[in-house]
């Protein structure tokens, strides 16, 4: 017995993947984690994609049985790219599914195993590209950006969708990225000087590593984070520092496990390695908390990759129990749970604490089978069902008349708030850390 290996999805390509998931009951073979999937269907209605599509193929348990069958042999990944194509793509990785189940099944890193597997690109190649530029040419990355943003300023989309070019093939992202992003956004270090925020503290309280919407699109969010977490000693800021979570959702394993060996590294550069490190985005802060299943096969980092993830803080640590802004919002209030991979734990559980003592009776209790807002990019994943998603979940809103839904990260946010401008103006969506300034 001490010989037998569990199945693989891709033995000729190991490297590609994790050799075992951390769940809550402990490391397990992939294989072996969908194999505990006893397709009981306790799953099926709380899949936002399954109750659209009412197909058994793209429910949580079909999703499995596809993972089983191809570790066993049974469904050749390469004779069957495009149907496992649509099948890992449809996924939210939202974690519904997983929060429903028994067994804690997290059929989210599933998914991504089966899609290393395929080799293949969820996003469009150009996105792609632009935003893996981020961990590898960073300097070009940022003037990309800040260029699309002043040939946007300009006119440029605009004309470029007058005249159509936005609807050809690989280029529709920009008509998405256009209609979400914000139509004017200030300089990260001009804003950070408005808020009278140093960039570089002598004596810093933490670590802050803002999220990429945080830094280029939305710097408010990334004052008012700093402004919450850190008054008065301010926080050591890592500008353009790539958390490793792209990579690891639409890119490549060993990039990402390379850029996360760098956030532990600096950490212990910085401030004798006892600094926290904060960040304003819930799918980076659960990403980074799983670190250690990254360094598998080297114990001496998966002990570095521990120690650093007891070390990440959410902005829910932070908040103070009478925010700034708590009487100017519109209420009734709502918390949207959209995440990578899990929708409970520390952050979500403080969250709705926080928004309950504060709102009391207009606090909007939300039920296993209300819609979140798509979460990390999957607006611009190929064959998504985000336009119905975002449909379920505006509904869910009208129909309890609600003023403004809080969400525990800034792409969330954009996402949902421009959905509610379109078809329920009466509501708007923000990041929670704005609830204090």
């Amino acid at each position: 017995m001490s010989d037998f290996r569990p199945l693989e999805l891709d033995p000729l390509h190991p490297k590609r993947h994790l050799r075992t998931l951390h769940t809550p009951f402990g490391p397990r073979a992939v294989y072996d984690s969908a194999s505990f999937c006893t397709r009981c269907g306790s799953c099926q209605q709380a899949c936002p994609t399954y109750v659209l599509t009412a197909e058994e193929t793209f429910s949580p348990r079909g999703r499995n049985q596809a993972v089983r069958l191809a570790a066993e042999g049974k469904l050749n990944p390469a004779q069957n790219k495009e149907l496992l194509s649509r099948l890992v793509n449809s996924c939210l990785l939202c974690g519904r599914c997983t929060q429903a189940c028994a067994g804690k099944i997290p059929t989210a890193e599933h998914m991504l195993e089966l899609r290393r597997t395929l080799n293949g690109r969820a996003l469009p190649a150009l996105l792609h590209t632009l935003l893996s530029w981020r961990s590898r040419r960073p300097g070009l990355f940022r003037f990309m950006v800040r260029a699309g943003l002043a040939l946007r300023r300009a006119g440029a989309v605009r004309l470029l969708r007058l005249m159509g070019l936005t609807r050809l093939p690989g280029l529709a992202w920009i008509n998405h990225a256009d209609d979400i992003l914000p139509a004017r956004t200030p300089a990260f270090a001009k804003r950070l000087r408005q808020a009278k925020i140093p960039a570089a503290p002598q004596d810093p309280a933490l670590i802050y590593l803002p999220s990429l919407e945080a830094e280029f699109f939305m710097p408010d969010l990334a004052a008012s984070v700093l402004q919450t977490a850190a008054p008065k000693r301010g926080a050591h800021i890592w500008q353009n520092t790539p958390s490793g979570l792209f990579e690891y959702v639409y890119g490549n394993v060993r990039q990402s496990r390379r850029l996360v060996k760098n956030l532990i590294r600096r950490r212990e550069q910085t401030g004798g390695g006892k600094l926290p490190l904060l960040t304003d985005s819930v799918d980076v802060y659960l990403f980074l908390r799983r670190a250690p299943q990254l360094f598998e096969r080297w114990p001496r980092w998966q002990q570095k990759a521990r120690e650093f993830a007891e070390h990440v803080l959410f902005i829910t640590d932070f908040m103070p129990k009478k925010p700034a802004r708590a009487a100017e919002i519109a209420s009734p209030v709502r918390l949207d749970y959209s995440a990578l991979f899990r929708r409970e734990g520390e952050p979500f559980a403080a969250a709705q604490k926080t928004l309950k003592t504060l709102f009391k009776k207009n606090f909007v209790e939300c039920l296993y089978k209300d819609a979140d807002t798509p979460a990390f990019g999957y607006g611009f994943v190929r064959h998504n069902l985000a336009e119905r998603v975002c449909m379920d979940a505006v509904r869910s809103i009208a129909r309890t008349q609600t003023g403004t839904v809080f969400t525990l990260s800034g792409l969330s946010a954009l996402e949902l708030d421009f959905c509610l401008k379109q078809f329920y103006p009466y509501a708007k969506a923000d990041h929670f850390a704005r609830l204090n300034g």
